[in-house]
């Protein structure tokens, strides 16, 4: 009888083995189609096969994230649509789940700080994108991202913050701004940027020769951005690329 029963336990033990075994194995099946459909446009679908891989698998990450990345893609910046508010509060809701378990997450974390970007909740998004950078330190985009939000947060006409904190800002944008250069010494929107800044920083400063060595600064970064820009279209263009005008 004791027997029969370990044998009983240990076909049961096999039995549910097989069937997460089986169910991962399906998860992954609709995680690929998902992908598919995502690469394809098609965001809807896709988001039914990430669900659907979600299900099987609860802890499956990486169809988390695509799911998240899946409304992300359906939410229209500015569109005040039922549907699109529907899209933005899912893939905020999705990727806050994600760091729930792994706060570390940097998909999530990117994703966030892209939406909060979005939907104009500036000092959100650029808490996201500093953290994005702590975590990813070698990437130059979360790097370069502080800086033009710290711009934007600054630029805002309609409700600037007070002007000790727009000088903290234009230096820490100017500080991300240097750190993304110096992992790409191309990156041409890094050095718009940092024209930019100085010119608020030119804005804020009292001293009148202050001020105009920081236009000066200003124009350098201008023209760098301007070289730049024209060295990497020659580049493409002497490998048979075509480069669309981006003004």
């Amino acid at each position: 009888m004791i027997r029969h029963t370990k044998l009983m336990f240990a076909c049961l033990v096999m039995l549910a083995l097989a069937s997460t075994s089986c169910a991962k194995l399906m998860a992954r099946d609709n995680l690929n189609k998902g992908v598919r459909a995502f690469r394809e446009a098609k965001y809807e679908e896709a988001v039914n096969y990430f669900k659907q891989a979600v299900k099987l698998d609860p802890g499956y990450v990486d169809a988390e994230v695509y799911l998240g990345m899946a409304y992300l893609q359906q939410f229209i910046p500015n569109a005040e649509s039922e549907e699109s508010t529907k899209n933005a509060d899912l893939a905020i809701e999705t990727f806050n789940g994600i760091l729930a378990r792994d706060p570390n997450n940097v998909s999530a974390i990117a994703g966030l700080a892209y939406m909060y970007q979005n939907l104009v909740q500036l000092q959100k998004a650029r808490e996201y994108y500093k953290k994005n950078a702590e975590l990813a330190p070698t990437d130059p985009v979360p790097l370069y991202a502080v800086g033009s939000v710290d711009w934007l947060i600054v630029f805002d006409k309609n409700n600037p913050p007070p002007e000790a904190e727009q000088l903290a800002l234009v230096d820490e944008g100017l500080t991300f701004l240097d750190k993304a250069i110096a992992i790409n010494p191309d990156y041409e929107e890094a050095m718009a940027y940092k024209n930019l800044l100085y010119r608020e920083k030119a804005r804020l400063t009292p001293d009148e020769a202050a001020k105009a060595q920081l236009i000066t600064q200003a124009d350098e970064w201008f023209n760098k951005a301007l070289e730049t820009r024209k060295k990497i279209q020659e580049a493409k263009k002497s490998v048979g690329g075509i480069v669309a005008d981006s003004k």
